[in-house]
């Protein structure tokens, strides 16, 4: 194999690079606008950017993306029925905050053991079914305690596929974790995401072909490793955190650091991930997203809401806000739309009274709703059709009434104002789309305050460098297990960061691992926030595309469960979700369990690209003491997980 590509599809940036994997260096880079209404002309932009004489010696393409979190945020993706199947239809409650479009639940279970302790009920399930059909566009189902006995699930597939041919994703196939309410809305999810990334990956192939680059193409999982495009077609949701999880996995290789603190600043956020032994700490019970608990493994990863393109609205100098909502910058519009310069120029002259109320609040079009639209509703989205406008002109276009909020909250409208993308702009340390938009901000922004330029833009500085330095202190305490559950306590925090010794107490942290800061912006502010705290900073070359790189240089994962359990009246049961053996002696079960659980996870590793697998074995065993007897105990369970992994085709 010698190169590789990998892309990362960013909120603000779509990057990419080339790989070399025989002498472990990056050779091409590139760094291109995220199209958001068609992320296919990014991507090409991003690829076309490369050295493309290299595309014919090219053996992988992985990608990793946002594209299924911001989704799944937004609301958006397949209209999704779900079918759940449980011991007593009758007391069972669906949360209302399940995300399905349509819900059945109707009986059929089975036991720890795998045992079936209630039949499915097919007549309801076919009844289900034919309510649903017409109102969705796939199905998830979940079924109790699937993880041991999945047959109720395979069933409810081959019915639905009978009556109606949609995408069905079983709960079982996705998580071996107990919990079947998460599993049911991991199910569910994945199903909703169906089209949203298929389209995405169609997008890439066919940009693929068009660049004559024949290589198979590789998705990052959230817990950093590689599936095949296939595998991520049938199951998006584990693409979830797909980011951050290339940006740790990037960042420990263009570094050689195999324990350090990550911190990634994009556009929207920064992440902050924990590298140890060379592999990214797990979340535990999985990934939380969008206010829905998984079970989708991923990466453990505190997400800030300050990024480059985060709001800054300035009141005075003790009220300054920063993030978390995102508005396009204001040096990137001026270009994108020159007549906003105008607009520009006239605020930064203005004085008196109304400079109190006023900040710089613009807006843009980014695409029409799908709903019908209130006649003021329209006029005000019209006027929004390849421009950028200030609220007050919106309002005098359409009046106050309109919750303008609302359509930048659904994705329709975007904001543009000035960002830390600007301040960089205005300070002369970055000059990406020209300074002038950004220096008319900070002049506006000097009259309101009343502050001379190099006050107010230290101000600024260090405004956002108390924020990223507040979440990294944050998520290493609560690394620590020192949780900060209240308001009181946050600010408590806070305050502690900010002693300086003017007032007789000062504080001082050290870091006791390297942090190592990537993405575009970091240099700006990493070796302040690296003084502060104490720490080795690291900032490798190539950060700003640590993401894209990261995609490239991943692995192929996958594990497998096995459980062996006592099984009444006599005998060791060995179970998995397709299988459940019995057997009379506790050795021969064990070792049938290890093989089986080897075999599952080798399985799974093929099936997602994985090739040249290496697979290890760890056993839990869980015992409890007997009511009466010193150190006699009883054999509760041997818990078996294989995880095999291997390189990418």
């Amino acid at each position: 194999m010698k190169y590789g590509i990998g892309i990362d599809t960013g909120g603000t940036f779509t990057d990419s690079v080339i790989v070399d994997f025989e002498s472990c260096r990056l050779v091409s880079k590139a760094k291109t606008l995220t199209t958001k209404h068609d992320l296919s002309i990014g991507l090409e932009n991003s690829l076309s950017a490369l050295d493309t004489s290299l595309f014919p010696e090219v053996k992988l393409v992985s990608l990793s993306t946002t594209l299924a979190t911001n989704s799944l945020v937004e609301g958006k993706g397949a209209r999704v029925g779900l079918i759940i199947s449980v011991p007593n239809e009758s007391t069972f409650r669906v949360p209302s905050h399940v995300p399905a479009d349509e819900v059945a639940v109707i009986r059929g279970a089975h036991n720890r053991q795998g045992d079936e302790t209630a039949p499915l009920d097919l007549v309801a399930a076919g009844e289900a079914i034919r309510h649903m059909k017409n109102k969705v566009d796939a199905f998830a189902v979940s079924g109790y305690f699937s993880i041991y006995n999945a047959a109720h699930e395979l069933r409810l597939r081959e019915l639905l596929a009978a009556e109606c041919g949609y995408p069905v994703v079983c709960g079982h196939e996705l998580s071996s974790g107990v919990g079947m309410l998460e599993r049911a809305v991991t199910a569910a999810l994945n199903s909703r995401l169906l089209p949203v990334v298929g389209e995405l990956l169609d997008a890439v192939i066919a940009i693929l072909a068009k660049k004559s680059i024949a290589a198979p193409l590789m998705v990052v999982r959230g817990d950093a490793s590689l599936i095949s495009e296939k595998a991520a077609r049938t199951r998006p949701v584990e693409t979830i955190l797909s980011g951050p999880a290339a940006s740790v996995i990037g960042a420990s290789w263009l570094t050689g650091l195999d324990d350090a603190v990550v911190v990634d600043m994009g556009g929207t956020t920064t992440d902050i991930g924990i590298l140890s032994g060379s592999a990214p700490t797990a979340r535990e019970h999985g990934a939380l997203v969008g206010g829905w608990r998984t079970r989708t493994q991923s990466i453990d990863v505190w997400t800030a809401g300050v990024g480059g393109d985060s709001r800054i609205s300035v009141n005075s100098g003790d009220e300054i806000h920063i993030g978390p909502r995102r508005a396009i910058p204001l040096s990137l519009a001026a270009v994108q739309y020159p007549p906003l310069m105008e607009t520009m120029e006239e605020l930064a002259g203005t004085s008196g009274v109304r400079l109190k109320d006023l900040n710089l609040d613009f807006f843009t079009l980014v695409r029409l709703p799908s709903f019908l639209l209130e006649k003021y509703e329209r006029a005000m989205l019209n006027a929004l059709d390849g421009k950028v406008l200030h609220r007050d002109a919106l309002e005098r276009e359409a009046g106050i009434a309109i919750n303008l909020d609302r359509f930048v909250t659904l994705g329709c409208v975007a904001e543009v104002s000035f960002t830390p993308t600007d301040l960089l702009h205005a300070s002369k340390a970055l000059d990406l789309w020209g300074t002038e938009a950004s220096e008319l901000a900070l002049a506006f922004y000097r009259k309101k305050t009343g502050m001379g330029p190099e006050k107010l833009v230290g101000l600024l500085f260090d405004r956002i460098i108390e924020k990223l330095q507040y979440n990294i202190v944050a998520k290493l305490l609560t690394e620590d297990g020192i949780i900060f559950p209240s308001h009181e306590s946050h600010e408590f925090l806070g305050s502690l960061l900010r002693l300086d010794g003017h007032g007789g107490v000062s504080s001082h942290f050290t870091m006791a691992k390297p942090l190592i800061a990537v993405g575009a912006p970091v240099a700006a502010y990493f070796p302040t926030i690296a003084k502060r705290l104490g720490a080795k900073l690291v900032i490798p070359e190539h950060a700003e595309v640590a993401n894209a790189a990261g995609a490239v240089i991943g692995r192929v994962v996958a594990s497998a469960q096995v459980l062996v359990r006592p099984s009444r009246p006599i005998g060791f049961a060995v179970i998995a979700a397709d299988e459940h053996r019995v057997f009379d002696d506790y050795e021969p079960a064990v070792a049938h369990g290890k093989q089986l659980a080897q075999s599952l996870a080798e399985r799974r590793a093929l099936a997602v690209g994985g090739r040249g697998l290496e697979t290890t074995l760890k056993t839990d065993e869980t015992t409890a003491p007997l009511a009466s007897g010193w150190g006699k105990v009883v054999f509760i369970e041997l818990k078996i997980v294989a995880t095999a992994v291997g390189k990418p085709f």
